[in-house]
């Protein structure tokens, strides 16, 4: 592919990232599928984004973009109803508003800097502050000089959306970071005063020897007070629910190294204590502790917070005049104006014109259902009609269908943990603290002194320490890893869940396919054929409708090149188009009545699957054959997962024909493919499947019951609301490798911590041994402790800090390692 790219006309840029096979706009691996045509990037997100950029001249954004980072997202137009809202409270004020928003898609000082140029611009902009690590935004604008939706507008353009402020903030993480600092602050004064007694200061010299013990005590004491509190909460809490996790051997390390350390100081002396030992241990634990957190609440704030019922508006009609709120809000027989792309969120009753909708997000079908007036119009319905309507609600939106579906009701994710490692943390507990009780048993006979001295040895040498940093460290660098090809956890559980996951259950539209109809080649050749006139005419019909064919139809014809011949329909002779819903469009002209749908309708032929007719006067002129797109890697990356063990379930509202055609296309097993299913029934279906061992991935609204069903779910729609905020990852991109890496990315971090338990468990036993054989003291104890953990970090490190880790890869073949 990167041989053939050389013989086009390419910028010398572009030219440098196909021979690198990576993303121009992103820097990830291109993949096998990328197109020469459309040029080195590897997904349509990043292909339009960079366009924009360079249109804007904006160019500079290259230049403080890191290597790599996740791909672009493609976004549908948004919706700003949520701003006028926003907007009610403050416009009235003398001055420019101070809005706070949240915003999501920004990763780097890049992302900032491009959206304040373009700020710039803005003649209605005065202030602009945003903070990427929280997902926030503070606008001050003039709306006397400027609409602040078209600036959201165009700052959605280049993959970024924002939405009203609902994010809470880092709380968690921000707690551990103001320990954090209390406790390295502590180590950093300690070691100061430490280094005083290493360097030869002794009794002779005065009271200045006691008098730096007593405030590297005062400072321990504050350390452990500060830092060792976060610790010994979550033993507590352990311990009462009879379980022995990790907080409580370090716990007990953190007490006991304090109690030897004060009891060495007043018998002994400062250099019988080892408080420096003790604070950048707690300092340590603190930094891992938080790194935890951290990554977590980054991946969180990526997106905006779009999980429940509150982000849904609707305008309610208050004497004649459309006046938007929460759909939250809405109350049995308010009257409700629904425009065109508007979803309706409680069951109403349709008031004066006919409307047609899509069930899309209710039963995963994209066929258009015809509402009179007086029909009951159900929750989730979305308005396809070119022309808004009126409706009365039958019901408050708690009541409603759609309320069920919005509800966040997530697995408990936080507290899962696999069974192994609650028996590894057990067992390190109980072999830690028999240990201690033997050596103290051991040496009691030569005083009680001597007994603890080697007591605190075993306790302080086996702190896991080396596990306490070891392992945040490892799934941070995962975590980061992911970021960087495009996969968001959200959740600190799924990488221990993933390790059960033996059956993948997918949806079909939107997560196997592009979402969009695409026309065969011989298609594409007939609507070549057609003559100007027949041209013209199609694309009037197509251009009026909205239906999934119609606009596949009318983006094949403006994908066609201009011919002379061409025609074009003067005056309103195609405001007569006509739709039947199910069959087809119709227009009657002077020369011939033309109609586009099924074969029974436009030919009065036979029904056939997948055929679409244009005649005139029911005289054939193009017999088109239209599929679904699928996602170039999905066959690939199914396969492949099929290859590891994992059983592939195919998941759908579509009818049961197309699911079927799908699965054949893409190696699934008939009896794997289920078609026809409402959101209630899939969700049945994956309680039926789930043995603690399903990921669930989706798009739609309709797959909300059944993420709750599943042990885990992911979903590729960032820019719809509920489904990230039930998702345990998110991911971008045009593909599914997503799936693929993030489980492979659990099983490579699952190896990394069974090593790292494997060095644990060798060095305990050989340190654990020399204490017991009295000959470590605590003071060496505090020594050898942090050299094991520097060198089990830089173990993990090594392992996980490459850029080009094998499940990163863009293809399946060669991320099997």
């Amino acid at each position: 592919m990167v041989s053939s790219t050389l013989e086009l006309d390419w910028p010398e840029d572009w030219q440098r990232a196909a021979e690198r096979g990576e993303c121009l706009h992103c820097g990830n691996p291109l993949g096998r599928f990328w197109s020469p045509e459309d040029g080195p990037f590897c997904c349509r997100g990043c292909h339009g984004v960079y366009e924009m950029i360079h249109q804007e001249h904006l160019d500079r954004f290259y230049d403080l973009k890191p290597d790599s980072h996740s791909p672009a997202a493609a976004l549908r137009p948004g919706n700003f109803d949520w701003l006028d809202a926003l907007l009610a409270g403050v416009v009235d004020r003398p001055g420019p508003v101070r809005l706070d928003l949240d915003i999501q898609g920004v990763h780097c000082a890049a992302c900032v800097w491009l959206i304040e140029e373009l700020f710039k611009r803005e003649d209605a902009g005065t202030q602009l502050r945003i903070n990427s690590a929280l997902g926030k935004v503070e606008v001050a604008w003039d709306t006397s000089r400027g609409d602040l939706k078209d600036f959201l507008a165009e700052v959605e353009k280049f993959g970024y959306r924002l939405g009203p402020p609902r994010k809470d903030g880092p709380r968690q993480s921000r707690a551990l970071l103001m320990r954090m600092a209390v406790a390295i602050a502590m180590a950093l004064n300690v070691m100061m005063f430490s280094l005083s007694y290493y360097f030869g200061l002794d009794a002779g010299d005065g009271s200045l020897y006691y008098f730096f013990g007593w405030l590297s005590l005062a400072l321990a004491t504050v350390s452990l007070i500060a830092g060792g509190g976060v610790f010994f909460k979550g033993a507590l809490a352990g311990l009462r629910r009879r379980v022995l996790h990790l907080d409580v051997p370090i716990s007990l390390g953190m007490i006991l190294a304090y109690a030897g350390s004060v009891w060495g100081f007043l018998h002994g002396g400062p250099e019988q204590a080892y408080f420096d030992s003790l604070t950048v241990f707690i300092a340590l634990m603190l930094v891992g502790r938080w790194a935890q957190e951290h990554i977590l609440e980054r991946n969180r704030n990526s997106l905006l917070d779009a999980s429940g019922a509150e982000n849904l508006t609707v305008k309610r009609l208050m004497d004649g005049e459309p006046d938007p709120l929460p759909a939250t809000e809405v109350r049995q027989d308010d009257e409700l104006w629904i425009a065109p792309g508007d979803l309706l969120p409680v069951a109403a009753i349709l008031m004066r014109r006919q409307a047609e909708v899509s069930l899309d997000w209710i039963t995963g079908e994209s066929d258009r259902v015809t509402f009179v007036p007086g029909d009951t119009v159900p929750a989730g319905a979305f308005n396809l009609s070119d022309h808004g309507f009126a409706a009365t609600s039958a019901e408050d939106f708690a009541d409603s269908r759609l309320q069920d579906l919005l509800t966040t009701t997530s697995i408990t994710d936080e507290e899962f943990r696999p069974r192994w490692w609650h028996r590894i943390a057990g067992w390190y507990v109980s072999a830690v603290l028999g240990a201690a009780v033997i050596g103290f048993a051991a040496w009691f006979g030569t005083g009680p002194t001597q007994a603890l001295k080697v007591t605190i040895s075993i306790l302080v040498v086996t702190c896991p320490c080396a596990l306490g940093l070891a392992t945040p460290l490892a799934e941070e660098l995962v975590h980061g890893a992911l970021r960087r090809s495009g996969v968001f956890l959200r959740k600190s559980g799924f990488l221990e869940k993933a390790l059960a996951v033996r059956s993948i259950l997918l949806d079909k539209t939107g997560t196997l396919t592009m979402g969009d109809l695409v026309p065969d080649a011989a298609s594409r050749s007939a609507l070549s054929d057609l003559d100007g006139r027949a041209r013209a005419v199609l694309h009037q019909m197509t251009a009026r409708s909205n239906h999934p064919t119609s606009r596949c139809l009318a983006r094949a014809l403006r994908d066609l090149p201009a011919d002379d011949d061409d025609e074009r329909i003067a005056g309103p002779a195609g405001e007569d188009l006509t739709e039947t819903p199910g069959a087809g469009l119709a227009l009657a002209l002077p020369d011939g009545l033309w109609r586009l749908g099924r074969p029974d309708f436009a030919a009065d032929g036979p029904a056939l699957p997948g055929r679409t007719l244009f005649t005139r006067d029911g005289a054939v002129l193009a017999d088109l054959a239209l599929s679904e797109e699928f996602k170039l890697d999905a066959a690939d990356e199914v396969a492949f997962l099929h290859d590891q063990g994992y059983e592939i379930h195919l998941l759908s509202g579509d009818a049961q024909a197309k699911v079927d055609a799908a699965a054949a296309e893409l190696g699934v097993p008939a009896e794997l493919a289920r078609g026809g299913l409402t959101p209630e029934a899939k969700a049945a279906r994956v309680r039926a499947l789930d043995h603690r061992d399903t990921l669930m991935v989706g798009d739609g609204l309709n797959d909300s019951p059944s993420f709750e069903a599943a042990l885990c779910a992911a979903t590729p729609a960032v820019d719809r609301p509920v489904l990230p905020g039930k998702a345990d990852f998110f991911f971008l991109g045009d593909g599914i490798a997503a799936i693929r890496r993030s489980l492979q990315a659990a099983h490579h971090l699952r190896r990394v911590v069974r090593d790292n338990l494997a060095i644990a468990i060798l060095y305990n036993v050989a340190a654990v041994g020399l204490c017991l054989a009295g000959l470590v003291t605590p003071v060496v104890a505090a020594i050898i402790m942090p050299v094991s953990s520097v060198t089990v970090v830089s173990f993990t490190a090594l392992r996980l800090s490459g850029r080009r880790l094998a499940w990163t890869s863009s293809s399946p073949s060669s991320s099997s390692a």
